[in-house]
């Protein structure tokens, strides 16, 4: 097994550096992801069919939530080979979904290194085309991107989330309305993706939008949460943590998300050319 790094700490370059180094090219086996959460990226070739994380809901949680398949149906698919109603472009998607939701769940969090191994693991649902890391970096960097340029960005690891005295007052759509149902006091965003079936992304973009619309506010870190909590008061807006700062998209850059410069310039030039500016 050979530990990867790219010489940084920040999770995002530790994973692109992982990705995109020569150990990784046109490689088949798993690249570990040791952290909290931390996860699996399975490799095919070089390509990306499948990214599990204990802190996002896999492809399985996902269907589930849709109604296509029951818990049942789900179950007896795994142990016969059977996919029942499904067509294989809906566990595709499924699969997409569920990869690039954990790709953010692991690099929202700390990262501790990226050890690739050449064995092969069975993955339950895997994308029938395999994904070139480089576009999942890219749609990784934009969701952390977003998060970052919100009024309240929330950890979906660290932040606890209890409903305020507002929100009791308030008419809500069923997204909001579930988040809310979900919100006890002792569960982040990722917790409530998971008691909702949901990703954690859009999970954690609402509940920061709900926070700034006082609706949501985050438990104090030593505070005790009772089973059935009261409504709080909204807490003072937190700073932005440092820990995965990246700048928010240029609207003028087009579809191309950046990826830090070091890897733009020297691993990734054809994808990610950018127009030299004329000195005045």
């Amino acid at each position: 097994m050979t530990t990867l790094t790219s010489g940084t700490q920040i999770p995002f370059d530790l994973l692109a550096g992982a990705l995109t180094g020569r150990a990784a090219a046109n490689a088949t086996g798993t690249l570990h992801v040791p952290g909290n959460p931390g996860g699996r990226i399975h490799l095919r070739n070089g390509g990306i069919i499948s990214v599990e994380s204990p802190g996002s809901p896999g492809p399985d949680a996902l269907l589930l939530r849709t109604g296509r398949i029951s818990e049942s149906e789900w179950t007896t698919a795994l142990t016969t080979g059977t996919r029942g109603s499904i067509g294989d472009t809906e566990l595709h998607v499924v699969a997409m979904m569920s990869t690039q939701d954990a790709a953010f769940t692991i690099v929202a969090g700390d990262v501790e290194a990226c050890v690739f191994s050449p064995q092969t693991l069975d993955v339950a649902v895997a994308m029938t085309t395999a994904l070139d890391p480089v576009r999942l970096l890219q749609e990784t960097s934009r969701r952390i991107s977003s998060l970052l340029a919100l009024k309240h960005p929330l950890s979906p690891h660290r932040e606890r989330l209890v409903p305020t005295t507002t929100a009791r007052l308030r008419k809500h759509g069923p997204v909001r309305g579930e988040i809310l149902a979900h919100a006890t006091g002792r569960r982040t965003t990722r917790d409530i993706a998971f008691a909702a079936g949901r990703s954690v992304y859009p999970v954690t973009i609402e509940a920061c939008r709900m926070v700034a619309d006082e609706l949501l506010t985050i438990v104090p870190g030593n505070a005790v949460i009772a089973a059935t909590p009261h409504l709080a008061v909204p807490l003072r807006p937190r700073q932005q943590p440092p820990a995965f700062h990246h700048p928010p998209p240029d609207p003028t850059a087009g579809d191309d998300v950046p990826l830090p410069r070091s890897l733009r310039r020297q691993l990734l030039p054809k994808l990610f050319k950018q127009p030299e500016r004329k000195k005045p």
